[in-house]
């Protein structure tokens, strides 16, 4: 008897980022300054963010963030976001999380350079910071640099989620 087709591997643990991919940071950021991110210096805007009260956890969804949560919630991903300098944003994006997502939903918080301590070979990373990749691919996963969920999901279909 002949053997079965080969199944495809199975994908590995999923992680996906939030702000940028499931919430709307930069409109959040225009609430707060009056202006969008990328015109404000740096340093300015984390100091305004950091005193707006619960900035982090009344941010919105991204346009399309119930879409690309719908397909992946089925798969248990973690959520792993970068944190600004302080000790301010950790539990915002911990309540975000629970409150929009889920208390079951895991989060790790971290510095946005730390995220490569969680990839590995299969290891898969939906982030909206191409900036992301080169760091994560080089511990053998797998980046998917998030434009919009339609694009997100297709790759994430392509690579054998969700079938």
């Amino acid at each position: 008897m002949p053997d079965s087709p080969a199944e495809p591997p199975h994908p590995g643990p999923l992680f996906l980022d939030l702000d940028g991919v499931l919430a709307d940071f930069d409109r959040g950021v225009e609430v707060v300054t009056g202006k969008r991110p990328e015109e404000l210096p740096l340093k300015s805007m984390w100091a305004a963010l950091s005193r707006a009260p619960r900035f982090f956890d009344t941010l919105e969804f991204m346009h399309d963030a119930q879409e690309l949560w719908a397909f992946c919630a089925p798969l248990r991903p973690t959520i792993l976001t970068g944190l600004p300098l302080g000790t301010w944003a950790p539990a915002q994006k911990k309540r975000w999380v629970a409150r929009m997502l889920g208390a079951h939903v895991p989060i790790i918080t971290c510095m946005s350079r730390d995220k490569p301590r969680w990839s590995g070979p299969g290891h898969v990373l939906v982030d909206d910071r191409a900036s992301a990749a080169e760091g994560w691919e080089r511990k053998g996963g797998i980046f998917i640099h998030h434009t919009s969920a339609e694009r997100s999901i297709a790759r994430l279909q392509a690579l054998g989620y969700g079938r």
